[in-house]
């Protein structure tokens, strides 16, 4: 058996770099996954107004009276 050490004959990597760029990865998913949600609940919005076509819409003040009342 040997007593000599392994050694690597590469240097270490760099994991300050690599943590910030997985920080900014998992940010910019976090946004993007953002962003499809505001744009889907849009498209669910227009097609729930093309829908009702011409019907009355409650109005603000309607919406917020009958949620405090629940």
């Amino acid at each position: 058996m040997s007593n000599t050490a392994l050694t690597s004959t590469r240097p270490p990597g760099n994991w300050t770099q690599l943590n910030r760029q997985l920080v900014q990865a998992k940010t910019l998913l976090r946004q993007m996954s953002r962003t499809v949600e505001d744009i889907e609940d849009a498209r669910t919005i227009e097609r729930a107004k093309r829908a009702n076509g011409n019907k009355a819409r409650i109005t603000w003040a309607q919406v917020k009276k009958e949620l405090l009342l629940d």
